[in-house]
C-alpha cells in the first residue's frame, strides 16, 4: 500500500538532522519540505563533525556514504596525553571499531556533510528554503501552519525541529503544551539547559607532527584537548575549559570572537600532542568559534502535531562525537514511525500523530538516555573533574578492551532505517548489528575484572586487622584450660579436652583448640553466642554448598573442585571472614560468564547437585544440630569434632550418593532442552534447600535468643568492637565469630553484586532494583539476614546464566527474583520463592 500522498511533514533547519530526515522520508515515499533560517544551506562557520559507524551505516542506506569517503580519511590510531606532554596510552580503537561494525570514524566539515546531503536529494532539493526563519506555528486539529519572517507560511500535517540548541519549533511546542495545562511540565523543560564548559573550536593548516588518521585527547584539571587530524593536512581541534559556575536557561553566557585570543592565551603552551604545543595549531588556523557548551535532555520531545530531533531535544557536548549521528538516528527512526502511521492512516488525525511519535520517543529514549549520559561523563573524564576521573585516567592504560567495548556497545545497538535492506558494509562487518554484544566480545580482561575485585583484598585486610587483633588476645586466655586439661560449662558439666576425638595425632593436635573455642556456645554458657554460632554454622553450609556447586559445572575440571574445597578447609582453621574473600577474588578472575556460556557449559548435571544437598545433609547439617542437641556436653564436642571436618566428609559422603543417583536416574535419552531444564530444576532445588534451612535457622534463634538481647547486639561486633580490650576467653571467641560472621557474608554479597552486573552486561533484563530488593527485604531488626538471602539470591543469578550461545538473550515475561524473608509476626515464617515463568525458547 502506497502511503498517502496528502501527509506532508514540515521540518524546520537544513541541519544534518533536517536534510538527513528529509532523505529518510523520501526513501518512504513521504512529501516533505525543510526550512533553514539562514541566507546558505551549508554555511562557512568553522564547524565540524565526527562520524561513528552508527550515523555512517544510515548515510550508506541513503547513498551518501560513499561520497563522505571521498571527503575524508579513516582514523586509524588514538594518542591519550597528560598536560605535562606525558603519555597516557595508545591505541588502535578507531581501527579496531572500523572492523567490528564495518564503518570508519571520520572527520569533515559540517558543511561539507550539508552539501551532499543537499546534492543527493536530487530533483527534490528544490524543497529546501534557505532564508526561512520560523517565528510562529499554528496548530489546528488538522493539520499546522508554519509562518516564517519573511512573511510566508507553510501548510503540513505536522512540523519536526531539526534547528538546534535555540530551537523555534521546540518553543512553540512548549507554548502549546501550557496551553494544554502542562504549564508544570514545560516550566522544568525551561530549565533544564545548563552549560558547564565552554569550547574553542576551529580548523588549521598542515600542522607538523599532527598526521591525518590519528586523533589526540589531552587530559588536564579543569581543560582539555581534541585533535584529529584530517585530509588534506588539515587538522580539526577543540579546546574545552570548565566554566566559573554551570548556567541554566536563559543565563547561559554568549561567547564572542572578540574574546578568542585573550581566553586561549593561557593554553598556547599546553601539548596537544607529544610534540605539538597548542600555539603550533592555532597560528596555523582559518577560522575559530568560540561557544559556551549547553547540555539538556528533554523529557518532552514532541505532541501531537509537533516533533523535535536532534539537537533541539538532546544537546549533548561533543567530546564523544554522539551529537550529530544520534541526530542521524532521529531522523531516521521518526522516518521509520510515520511511514507505518501513513500506511494504517488516511488522513492522519492529531491522535494518530500523536501515538506515533510517542511510541517513536518511547523507543529512543534508553539509548539517547545513555549516550547522553557516556558524553556527560566524557567531558568531565577529560577534564579531570573529580578523584575518580584522576584514577580513571591513571587506570587507563589497563582499561584498553574496555573502553573499546563501551563504544561497541553503543554502535552495535543503533537503529537503521526500515524501508532500505541492510548495506553491504553493515552485513559483512566481524560484530554483527543487534541488541547488545556477544558475550565473547564483553568478557572482560584479567586486569579489569582484578581491579573489580579490589573490594575483596580490603575485605581480607579488614578481616586481619579486625579478627587477628581479637585472636592474639583470646590465644593467653586458652593456655590456662589446656594446661589443666578440662573445660567447665555454667551449669558445672566438664568434660576433658585433652582427650582424643579422631585419635589420629595430628588431627587432634590441629582440632582439638579449635573444638575447645566452640565449647562456650554449644554448651549455652554462653547464650547470645550460642545462637550467633547456630546461625552462623547454618550460614556457613550454604555458602560452601553454593562453592561446591559452581565448581560442578561444565566448564569445569576437578582443580576447580579442588578450590572450594582447601579454601574451606583453611577457613576451619583461619576463618571464613578471612579465607571467603580470597575465594570470590580468585572465582570472579577465573570464571567470567563467557566462559560458561558456549555448549551448555553452565549446567551442572543432576546426580551432582541432588547428591550434593544430600551429602551437605549428613556431613554438615546433622552434625551442626547434634552439636547443640545431643544429651551431654561431651557428645556434643564429639559431633562438634565431625562438624570441624566437613569440608573432606562431605565430598566424601557425595562420591557414593552420585554414583548410586547416576544409576537410579539413568533412563531413556533426553534432548538438550530437557537436561537443560532438568538440571537447572535440580540447581533451584538445592539451593531452595540451603536457603530454607538457613532461614528456618535464622527463625529459631530470633524465637530462642536471650530476652535481653536484641539481633544487633547477637550479630553485630561494631566497628571499633576489635578495638576493645578482651577480657575473658568465651567473650573474645564471640566477638571473633561475629566479625567472622559478617564479613565473610559481605564479602559473598559483594560477589553476587559482580555477578548480576555481569549478567546484567551480557544482555539479559534484569533491573538493579530487583536485585537490591532481595537484599532489602531480608533487612529485620537493623541487621540483614545473609544467607538466605545470599543462597536464594544466587539461585537467580544461576536461572539467569542459562543463556544460549553467543549473544542470545534469555526474556523472562517478567523480572524473575528469589526473595526470602522472616515475617514481623511474631508466630510465623513465611519463606518464599517468588519465580516468574520464563520463556521456554530461547533465541539465539
Amino acid at each position: 500500500m502506497q502511503p498517502a500522498p496528502k501527509f506532508r511533514v514540515i521540518i524546520a533547519g537544513g541541519s544534518v538532522a533536517g536534510l538527513t530526515l528529509a532523505h529518510c522520508l523520501l526513501k518512504n515515499n513521504i512529501d516533505f519540505i525543510v526550512l533553514e533560517p539562514s541566507p546558505e544551506i551549508a554555511p562557512e562557520i568553522g564547524a565540524s563533525l565526527g562520524l561513528l559507524p552508527n550515523g555512517a551505516r544510515i548515510l550508506d542506506q541513503l547513498g551518501v556514504f560513499d561520497d563522505v569517503q571521498e571527503e575524508v580519511v579513516s582514523l586509524m590510531d588514538a594518542y591519550f596525553w597528560a598536560a605535562d606532554g606525558s603519555l597516557i596510552l595508545n591505541s588502535d580503537y578507531p581501527d579496531q571499531l572500523n572492523e567490528r561494525h564495518g564503518y570508519p570514524i571520520v572527520f569533515l566539515q559540517r558543511r561539507t556533510l550539508l552539501e551532499l546531503l543537499l546534492k543527493h536529494l536530487g530533483d527534490r532539493q528544490d524543497t529546501v528554503l534557505p532564508s526561512k526563519k520560523v517565528i510562529r506555528i499554528a496548530h489546528h486539529p488538522s493539520h499546522v501552519i508554519v509562518h516564517c519572517a519573511d512573511g510566508s507560511s507553510y501548510e503540513g500535517d505536522m512540523v519536526v525541529g531539526a534547528d538546534g540548541v535555540r530551537s523555534a519549533v521546540r518553543h512553540s511546542m512548549w507554548d502549546y503544551m501550557e496551553r494544554q495545562g502542562l504549564k508544570s511540565e514545560v516550566q522544568k523543560e525551561r530549565s533544564t539547559m545548563s552549560s558547564e564548559y565552554n569550547c574553542v573550536f576551529g580548523i588549521s593548516t598542515a600542522t607538523a607532527g599532527v598526521d591525518p588518521r590519528v586523533i589526540h585527547r589531552t587530559f588536564a584539571k579543569d581543560w582539555s584537548f581534541l585533535t584529529i587530524g584530517g585530509k588534506g593536512d588539515l587538522s580539526y581541534w577543540f579546546l574545552y575549559n570548565k566554566l566559573d559556575r554551570t548556567y541554566y536557561g536563559s543565563d547561559i553566557p554568549r561567547l564572542s570572537k572578540a574574546n578568542v585570543d585573550e581566553h586561549v592565551a593561557p593554553y598556547l603552551d599546553k601539548p596537544v600532542t607529544g610534540s605539538v604545543l597548542f600555539s603550533e595549531l592555532y597560528k596555523r588556523s582559518t577560522i575559530r568559534t568560540f561557544v559556551a557548551l549547553e547540555e539538556a535532555n528533554f523529557n518532552h520531545w514532541c505532541i501531537d502535531r509537533f516533533a523535535c530531533i536532534g539537537d533541539s531535544i538532546h544537546k549533548m557536548t561533543p567530546n564523544l562525537g554522539q551529537g550529530g549521528n544520534s541526530a542521524i538516528e532521529d531522523a531516521a527512526t521518526l522516518a521509520n514511525h510515520l511511514a507505518k502511521l501513513v500506511q494504517r492512516s488516511s488522513p492522519c488525525r492529531t491522535d494518530d500523530i500523536h501515538r506515533c511519535t510517542q511510541a517513536w520517543q518511547a523507543s529512543r529514549r534508553e539509548r539517547v538516555d545513555k549516550i547522553f549520559r557516556a558524553a556527560y561523563n566524557l567531558t568531565r573524564l577529560e577534564a579531570i573533574a573529580s578523584a575518580k576521573d584522576k584514577l580513571k585516567v591513571h587506570l587507563a592504560p589497563y582499561m584498553r578492551g574496555r573502553m573499546v567495548n563501551r563504544t561497541s556497545a553503543i554502535l552495535v545497538a543503533s537503529p537503521k532505517l526500515d524501508c532500505v535492506a541492510e548495506t553491504p558494509k553493515a552485513s559483512q562487518c566481524s560484530i554483527p548489528y543487534g541488541p547488545k554484544l556477544p558475550a565473547s566480545v564483553t568478557a572482560e580482561n584479567i586486569w579489569e575484572r582484578a581491579l573489580w575485585g579490589m573490594p575483596f583484598v580490603c575485605c581480607v585486610a579488614i578481616a586481619g586487622a579486625t579478627m587477628g587483633t581479637i585472636i592474639n588476645q583470646v590465644r593467653p586466655l586458652m593456655l590456662p584450660y589446656f594446661i589443666q586439661g578440662t573445660w567447665s560449662s555454667n551449669n558445672g558439666e566438664v568434660v576433658d579436652i585433652s582427650k582424643p576425638v579422631y585419635h589420629i595425632p595430628f588431627l587432634d593436635n590441629l582440632l582439638q583448640p579449635l573444638i575447645t573455642c566452640f565449647l562456650p556456645s554449644i554448651s549455652g554458657s554462653d547464650l547470645q553466642s550460642r545462637s550467633q554460632m547456630m546461625s552462623f554454622l547454618a550460614d556457613v553450609g550454604a555458602i560452601y554448598g553454593v562453592w561446591l556447586l559452581e565448581s560442578y559445572r561444565k566448564a569445569n575440571g576437578w582443580s576447580e573442585v579442588a578450590v572450594p574445597i582447601g579454601i574451606c578447609s583453611a577457613f576451619q582453621l583461619k576463618g571464613i571472614g578471612l579465607l571467603a574473600p580470597i575465594y570470590y577474588m580468585q572465582e570472579y578472575m577465573r570464571a567470567p560468564l563467557s566462559k560458561l556460556l558456549p555448549n551448555n557449559l553452565h549446567e551442572v548435571d543432576r546426580t551432582g547437585s541432588i547428591s550434593l544437598l544430600a551429602a551437605m545433609s549428613i556431613g554438615h547439617y546433622l552434625p551442626t544440630i547434634a552439636s547443640f542437641v545431643a544429651p551431654t556436653l561431651e557428645s556434643r564436642r564429639w559431633w562438634n569434632a565431625m562438624w570441624q571436618i566437613f569440608p573432606i566428609t562431605v565430598p566424601l559422603i557425595q562420591v557414593p550418593l552420585a554414583l548410586l543417583a547416576k544409576r537410579l536416574l539413568s533412563s531413556t535419552k533426553a534432548s538438550p532442552e530437557e537436561k537443560g531444564e532438568a538440571s537447572m530444576t535440580s540447581t533451584r532445588t538445592v539451593y531452595g534447600g540451603f536457603a530454607l534451612i538457613s532461614a528456618l535457622t535464622f527463625v529459631y534463634v530470633r524465637h530462642s535468643a536471650p530476652a535481653d538481647a536484641s539481633l544487633l547486639s547477637i550479630f553485630w561486633p561494631g566497628l571499633r568492637g576489635h578495638l576493645l580490650p578482651v577480657t575473658s576467653f568465651q567473650e573474645g571467641i564471640a566477638r571473633f565469630l561475629q566479625y567472622d560472621h559478617v564479613i565473610s557474608m559481605g564479602s559473598g554479597i559483594f560477589w553476587l553484586a559482580l555477578r548480576f552486573r555481569e549478567i546484567k552486561r551480557s544482555g539479559v533484563s534484569l533491573s538493579w532494583w530487583k536485585a537490591i530488593g532481595a537484599l532489602m527485604a531480608t533487612t529485620k531488626s537493623q541487621i540483614i539476614i545473609p544467607t538466605y538471602t545470599y543462597s536464594g539470591t544466587y539461585d537467580h543469578r544461576v536461572w539467569k546464566t542459562g543463556l544460549p550461545v553467543r549473544s542470545a538473550v534469555l526474556k523472562p515475561h517478567a523480572g524473575e527474583l528469589v526473595v526470602g524473608w522472616v515475617t514481623t509476626s511474631e508466630s510465623s515464617l513465611l519463606y518464599v520463592f517468588s519465580f516468574c515463568c520464563l520463556d521456554k525458547s530461547y533465541r539465539s
